[in-house]
């Protein structure tokens, strides 16, 4: 999945969820990064951007999209940097989290396609 892909998929989640608004949702140029079997995708309102009013600002500001389409949704709030990395990067879901199924088994609203072996 190419980094334009990835905005797309992050856009119609972003669509999906707060419509036209408001939020205004801003996804800034430069706010994508690649890991190996994702991509993540920060995000906005401009609402918080124009007053700097925390309280305008989404609860949660990066979407994590799956390079094979197994997950497009808001990065899990309960992983920590260190862990929000290891399952970008390998597939890796936290062994402390293992009361919580890993999101990627359920799929997604738009392929509906589980993770790739050995992701």
């Amino acid at each position: 999945m190419t980094e334009e892909e990835a905005l797309a998929a992050a856009w119609a989640f972003l669509r999906d969820k707060f419509g036209d608004g408001p939020p205004t949702i801003v996804v800034e140029p430069g706010s994508t990064t690649e890991y190996r079997l994702a991509w993540t995708v920060g995000f906005d309102s401009q609402e918080h951007i124009d007053t700097g009013d925390m309280t305008q600002a989404p609860m949660v500001r990066e979407i994590v999209v799956f390079k094979d389409g197994s997950l497009i949704d808001f990065t899990p709030s309960a992983l920590s940097t260190e862990n929000a990395v290891a399952w970008f990067e390998d597939g890796v879901w936290p062994e402390q989290l293992s009361q919580l199924t890993d999101p990627r088994v359920f799929g997604t609203q738009w392929t509906h396609r589980p993770p790739s072996a050995g992701a």
